[in-house]
């Protein structure tokens, strides 16, 4: 595959845009940062800027979707069944918790007051879309709002309280107690 030579300066440019961005987010907060500030510190222009993103809210919504679909790329397929197989579930649970781990100072950043306050409410809506690519909600008891509401909120809120203790628990133990809990709770609302 041949690269083409303005793909690689695009790629260079916008990644000294979101490492200037992230440095400004952790010193002045998401409130403070202006595209101004940020065409200064990454040493371009304003329309190469704007060529790469809207403005500040999509720059953020960008790393934060990003970061999010990285958790699950190439995760094994859950269905109804898979639920019942304890090596299926913790794999997928292992996987996404180290995953959270290795990217823990985006985590804490993106949780923080210096963010824009809209991570895990984005990261309840990317586990809801996960949810629904699945067969789970055709046999779930409970109606599927209220379904997706309990699963969504207990893992998101998980992951959260880890977070605020700052990743007390080792990946490993941390993903024992959420492959402890994420049966259970599977088990309560799905026939």
């Amino acid at each position: 595959m041949k690269t083409n030579k303005n793909t690689i300066i695009y790629d260079t440019v916008e990644k000294r845009i979101v490492s200037e961005f992230l440095k400004l987010l952790q010193s002045v907060g998401y409130k403070q940062i202006t595209v101004s500030q940020l065409i200064i510190n990454s040493q371009i222009n304003r329309s190469t800027f704007y060529a790469h993103f809207l403005d500040k809210e999509d720059l953020i919504t960008h790393l934060q979707v990003n970061l999010l679909t990285e958790l699950t790329k190439d995760l094994p397929e859950v269905n109804v069944y898979s639920l019942n197989d304890q090596d299926i579930v913790r794999g997928r649970i292992e996987t996404i918790i180290n995953r959270v781990y290795d990217k823990k100072a985006l985590f804490k950043l993106f949780y923080s007051d210096k963010s824009d306050g809209l991570f895990f409410s984005r990261f309840s809506n990317f586990s809801e879309q996960l949810l629904l690519q699945t067969d789970i909600s055709e046999r779930m008891t409970v109606p599927e709002v209220y379904s997706f509401a309990v699963i969504d909120g207990v893992m998101v809120n998980l992951i959260q309280n880890w977070i605020k203790r700052d990743f007390v628990e080792t990946p490993e133990e941390f993903s024992g107690i959420v492959s402890h809990i994420l049966p259970i709770m599977f088990k309560g609302i799905i026939a």
